[in-house]
């Protein structure tokens, strides 16, 4: 393969393988995945409301104020105040931005930044090995990397601070106050340079008022879960707020030859969130967190009989075949971050500040078979330490002003073995020694000009400065012998600077209802594939891709926040698309390898299009969401022999044509008690994991879910209980060619049922 395309690796014999009770139904947004549900949901915003300014993203926002009450009412459940900052800012952005309230996150049970994608138009996500390397995808964009190390074109940020491995939000989605997906290149107001957008997961803050929740649950598999949350003023200044969830559960799969079981959780995670009032003008927020999980880690189902190791041609959804070495993991990391934020007259100084460290042993029976062939250990220790500090500034009646600085530093160092116990291949053992290093800076400034009284202008820029590093290589150690050798070794640093743009127009048709387009572009550094390999030229380096988006749109909300709306049509030219490809390399032997490397020219074209009625019909709340995708290359790529691993016009990986879902809510009042009935479905279409392999096409995904609540009007309790994936389905989720040939795939959590006590105090 010409190396400026493909850097080919081997994996021999492998293949890809707050919360917030609210007193009433009307106070619940339903399924508030659209941006502007926020405008009726009750969140909570990271400060108060006071005198409005205008933010850089135009129209007028909020500073913070000199003190507001936003902690709960007394005998009432825990209530916060909308945000005008939040609302607005969302409603007016030139761009599409997604939004879950904490209250849907627990309604619609979703657990994990990776569950979202269920009810967010255009996103896709994936457990691409049974430890902690999910993939995200947003329109089409992200990086199909099963590895873990390297950061996909997709953005996530916990309070504020980027997580750039998959690792640093393992379960720290608990006491969540909103998770919001901005769609397109970002990086011009905050954070780090992205193609494909960013997910921002906010937790409920401190208040000074006492209060609280606490939450047990019982479900499927014998699986219990608590949370826990107490707010607590310390002084007149001083505000904590603890968070605590713990999950415990047995597996779901049955190992068909002893009988295990897998797919187990021992799951906890705490934050403690401590803000310092330093005056009527400024604040200081301190976030300590950490994170453990031991659970037993899922397997994959090799499509073979179990006399080949497999768990046969039709098993049933919770079948498997792992053998004498059972996946397992063993992990924790925690960290602790900094945000300092000053208003001013003029606007609002903000900047945040954090470190974060974890620590993973985990093993996987990657190709789904009872011998061990292809199982992975991954055992790394990873670190990542970031700063963003920006100045939203109203400089005049007509011009808004954004200017910030990012950097960021991390840093994985790693043992990954690939295991080779049975097998035709004589090397035996892989194991990757390595040091990846990571250093971020960026500069940026983003514009609002007000043209007319309806109509603005917006531009933005941001020169950004990456540079990679990386230092090992791959031993072969042979089966019964001591010694090893060295197969492939690679020490150097690589640097790119580029500045990326965005001009719009935004125009206010009638109050509350915007139209808006715009050009952007963004980029994504280059990348390692650090997994075993055996030639040097499998260790190179994968040149940055860059993106360039059209985006037209509108966003209304009408009748007092009860109808809200929300379209787009999208058009991006993608250069240089890093992606996963596969490769027979050995036909004989049925030996297969994948391969990172980058597509020249790819096109993505598509639209989305969500709606909330909230109370139109008395007690009835409505939701629903449709995205169309057409991502396909538009390059030939050619293996080493000149043959075509991908032909022009091939669909990309995590591009689903279709997806939807859709929820509906009805409140029935009985006298002081309302019971609250739910049906929720979501379904995506066929997609690919990987390119060039006819095994890596998952099915089509759906899942629907029932969920019942009751409790007082006042909402100082309430009790649920819920099913999820009613249907049963078990249709593959991920898949790809295992080391014999065969199709090896991840099946879809069957059907789940559970039920659970939430009290407020």
């Amino acid at each position: 393969m010409k190396s400026y395309f493909l850097r080919r690796s081997f994996r021999l014999l492998a293949s890809v393988p707050r919360y917030v009770s609210l007193p009433a139904l009307p106070c619940l947004l339903l399924a508030s995945t659209s941006t502007l549900a926020t405008a009726a949901t009750p969140v909570a915003s990271s400060q108060p409301v006071a005198k409005s300014h205008v933010s850089a993203n135009g129209k007028h926002a909020s500073a913070p104020s000199r003190r507001k009450n936003t902690a709960p009412r007394n005998g009432a459940t825990e209530e916060v105040e909308v945000s005008q900052t939040h609302t607005h800012r969302y409603l007016s952005q030139p761009a599409t931005v997604n939004v879950i309230s904490g209250q849907e996150l627990r309604a619609l049970h979703l657990e994990s930044p990776k569950d979202i994608a269920s009810f967010t138009p255009g996103v896709t996500a994936s457990n691409a090995v049974s430890g902690s390397a999910p993939i995200f995808s947003i329109r089409g964009v992200g990086l199909d990397d099963y590895v873990g190390t390297n950061m996909g074109g997709i953005g996530i940020y916990l309070d504020g601070l980027l997580a750039p491995f998959p690792v640093f939000y393992t379960g720290q989605m608990l006491d969540i106050e909103s998770v919001s997906t901005e769609k397109g290149p970002q990086g011009f107001d905050m954070g780090r340079s992205t193609t494909g957008g960013s997910i921002n997961i906010q937790s409920v803050k401190p208040s000074d008022k006492f209060g609280g929740y606490a939450e047990w649950g019982y479900s499927s598999y014998n699986t219990n879960h608590g949370r826990f949350a107490i707010n607590t003023p310390i002084t007149n200044k001083i505000f904590n707020r603890f968070a605590f969830n713990y999950v415990k559960g047995d597996g779901w799969q049955k190992d068909i030859s002893t009988g295990d079981r897998y797919g187990s959780q021992d799951l906890l995670a705490l934050r403690n969130l401590t803000k310092f009032v330093v005056d009527d003008t400024s604040s200081v927020l301190l976030n300590i967190h950490y994170t453990r999980d031991k659970g037993r880690s899922t397997s994959p189902q090799d499509i073979s009989q179990p006399s080949d190791g497999g768990a046969g041609l039709h098993p049933s959804a919770n079948s498997v075949n792992v053998g004498n070495s059972p996946p397992h993991r063993n992990e924790n990391g925690g960290g602790v971050s900094v945000n300092y934020t000053k208003a001013f007259d003029f606007g609002t100084f903000s900047s945040t500040t954090g470190i974060d460290f974890y620590r993973r042993n985990d093993l996987d029976n990657y190709d789904g078979v009872d011998t061990q062939v292809a199982d992975y250990r991954w055992n790394d220790t990873a670190i990542a330490q970031s700063h963003d500090m920006h100045l939203r500034m109203n400089l005049a009646k007509i011009f808004h002003l954004t200017v910030g600085v990012y950097e960021s530093y991390d840093k994985i160092d790693g043992e990954y073995t690939s295991y080779r116990g049975a097998t035709k291949d004589p090397h035996a053992n892989f194991t990757n020694h390595f040091s990846q290093q990571n250093v971020s800076t960026g500069l940026y400034i983003n514009t609002v000009t007000n043209i007319t009284k309806k109509l603005d202008f917006l531009a933005g820029g941001r020169l950004s400065y990456d540079e990679r590093g990386f230092n090992g290589g791959t031993r072969s150690y042979p089966i019964g012998s001591a010694s090893s050798s060295q197969l492939s070794y690679l020490n150097t640093t690589h640097s790119y600077h580029r500045f990326t743009g965005r001009v719009g127009l935004r125009y206010e048709i009638v109050p509350n209802t915007y139209a808006y387009g715009t050009i952007s572009n963004g980029y994504k550094a280059g990348s390692y594939f650090v997994a075993p390999v055996l030639l040097p030229q499998a260790l190179d380096y994968v040149k940055p891709e860059n993106l360039i988006a059209y985006e037209i749109g509108i966003k209304s909300s009408l009748l007092h926040n009860k109808v809200q709306l929300e379209g787009s049509l999208f058009d991006y030219e993608y250069h240089n698309r890093q992606t996963l490809f596969f490769e027979v390399f050995d036909p004989v032997n049925s030996l297969n390898s994948l391969t990172l490397g980058t597509i020249p020219r790819a096109r993505t074209r598509g639209g989305e299009i969500s709606g909330t009625f909230h109370d139109v019909i008395p007690n009835l709340d409505l939701h629903g969401s449709f995205a169309y995708l057409d991502a396909q290359s538009k390059s030939t790529v050619l293996d080493d022999g000149g043959n075509a691993l991908v032909t022009k016009n091939s669909s990309l990986p995590f591009s689903p044509r279709f997806s939807w879902s859709a929820v509906a809510r009805y409140g029935i009042d009985i006298s002081r008690y309302r019971t609250t009935l739910q049906a929720s479905f979501t379904w995506k279409d066929n997609m690919w994991a990987a390119l060039g392999d006819p095994n890596a096409q998952n099915g089509k995904i759906s899942s629907l879910g029932l969920r019942m609540e009751f409790g007082p009007k006042t909402g100082k309790w309430n009790a649920a209980v819920y099913v999820d994936n009613l249907q049963n389905n078990a249709r593959s989720n991920y898949s790809f060619t295992g080391n014999d040939g065969n199709r090896v795939q991840y099946i879809q959590t069957p059907r789940w049922i559970g039920c659970d006590l939430h009290y407020n105090f």
